[in-house]
């Protein structure tokens, strides 16, 4: 897996297949054009928390 910073627009932005900011993850799903941002979010947020923390126990 390659991962990389790049500068886009005076910020660095880790390159990697496996994150995306949200514009990105919206471009890719149009679905949820038009749904409510502070209803998607905790969700979405609650499931990288979860992943995380699964990832964290099998490391320790």
């Amino acid at each position: 897996m390659k991962t990389e910073l790049i500068k886009a627009r005076g910020e660095d932005k880790m390159d990697s297949k496996y994150y995306a900011t949200w514009e990105e993850y919206l471009a890719v799903h149009p679905e949820l054009e038009g749904k409510p941002t502070d209803v998607i979010a905790p969700k979405i947020q609650k499931y990288e928390d979860a992943v995380f923390s699964f990832i964290m126990d099998l490391l320790l």
